[in-house]
């Protein structure tokens, strides 16, 4: 491939996951205050969900929303 091709195709993918690790956060952001959980928490849960950790936090998250940790 020539290389305005591969760099194309990696500005696309690197769109992609920004966008969907920022619906992750907004997701994150909107659970945890549906649920009445405090500001801290929901703050660290959104810092958890950037970019590089995204993909572990979302099944971290998923495992661990049931439970209170504050209470």
């Amino acid at each position: 491939m020539p290389e305005a091709q591969n760099s194309l195709l990696s500005n696309i993918v690197l769109a992609v996951y920004i966008t969907v690790s920022m619906a992750a956060v907004i997701w994150v952001i909107r659970d945890t205050r549906r649920k009445g959980r405090p500001l801290s928490e929901t703050i660290g849960w959104a810092i958890f969900m950037t970019p590089p950790l995204f993909p572990l936090a979302i099944v971290t998250y998923l495992v661990f929303r049931k439970k209170n940790f504050f209470d």
